[in-house]
């Protein structure tokens, strides 16, 4: 079973039963006879599956990874060039016109995240104002203000909305990953004149295929080969480019991964105890 979270089923169904079918198809040997395709609601319904054995591998952002592999025990085996890139980061914006220049400034703003599952979103950059020593509090809503001494945040739960919300005036501060900030269907050409960006964070892996840890070695190993190799040939670059736009799967240093996850969970203690 091949698991992903998703907020719209039916696309995402058709787009990955017939690559989840080419994978199985050529994994005969190892005793699996068919695929198919599991969508979770959001990750604590995905980390239930794989506890129950019910998804055996699983493609996602780099902290849903994260989450998977503290919560039920997955293993990061591959990544994946989706969108036709390996990497990608997250900038923190706000209005061309604000006198804030640096994380330096953000005492007694509001900032605008997109939801509390979103890497680029949410996870990459308040692990980098943090790092900053920047004072985070939560509000009920992005109209709320925070004590003086301290950086409200709020959700948008909308790429747009963070931009919108911006623009307004409603939050001082924005945050997109880089490819979405250049996205006009996410941030309008005439709203992105009135932006300027005061920070961008490192950059981390685009998406990861991850395995329920009971695999065997040598299924696990078989995996991998038919996605190392499944850009040798027309049917699999094709399956690959319907699945958002992937071009590759390498095998990212594991122990780099792993290093990364352990130091970033360090920051978000908080957030990984709401997962069961």
């Amino acid at each position: 079973m091949f698991g992903r979270v998703s907020d719209n089923p039916r696309k995402h169904y058709q787009r990955m039963k017939p690559f989840i079918d080419y994978l199985a198809k050529r994994l005969n040997d190892y005793g699996i006879k068919g695929g198919d395709v599991f969508l979770a609601n959001n990750d604590q319904q995905m980390i239930k599956a794989l506890k129950e054995g019910k998804v055996d591998i699983v493609t996602e952002t780099f902290f849903s990874s994260l989450i998977y592999m503290e919560k039920a025990g997955t293993i990061p085996i591959l990544r994946r060039w989706k969108q036709g890139r390996p990497d990608y980061l997250s900038y923190i914006f706000v209005r061309r016109d604000s006198k804030i220049n640096s994380l330096s400034d953000l005492k007694g703003k509001v900032i605008a995240f997109e939801d509390p599952g979103s890497t680029t979103g949410y996870f990459l950059p308040k692990i980098a104002l943090l790092k900053a020593g920047v004072n985070l509090v939560k509000l009920n809503n992005c109209r709320e203000r925070p004590p003086e001494d301290k950086t409200g945040y709020c959700f948008a739960y909308g790429e747009q909305n963070i931009a919108l919300l911006v623009h307004k005036k409603i939050v001082e501060i924005g945050t997109l990953s880089d490819e979405e900030y250049r996205e006009p269907d996410e941030v309008p050409t005439g709203i992105l004149a009135d932006f300027k960006i005061i920070h961008a964070t490192e950059s981390i892996p685009r998406n990861f295929i991850s395995v329920r840890k009971e695999l065997s070695p040598e299924l696990i190993g078989a995996i991998k080969e038919v996605l190392f190799t499944m850009h040798q040939n027309t049917q699999g670059r094709e399956l690959m480019r319907k699945l958002e736009k992937t071009v590759a799967f390498d095998e990212y240093e594991s122990a780099d991964f792993v290093r990364k996850m352990k130091e970033y969970s360090q920051w978000i203690k908080d957030d990984l105890e709401t997962y069961k």
